[in-house]
């Protein structure tokens, strides 16, 4: 039986509390609804969420489904 898990960042995320940051409504909620709050831990597979708890933080351009490693990002951060 699974149970709905809050992702523990999302009272912070950007893609919850800044309107407009996923410009797409639909893909916003999707994103929600896959991530943010879906059944079991699904917010473990995103990638802002992993990407935040490797550097403590989680640049703009970083989605839930991104394809970029964390070393992707942290050298894209760099440039």
């Amino acid at each position: 039986m699974s149970t709905t898990e809050k992702c523990p960042n999302a009272s912070g995320c950007q893609i919850i509390n800044i309107e407009g940051f996923v410009s797409d409504e639909q893909q916003k909620a999707s994103y929600m609804k896959h991530f943010c709050f879906g059944e079991g831990e699904h917010f473990k597979c995103c990638q802002r969420f992993k990407t935040k708890n490797v550097l403590g933080f989680c640049p703009d351009f970083v989605l839930p489904d991104s394809q970029l490693s964390i070393e992707e990002i942290m050298n894209k951060c760099e440039e």
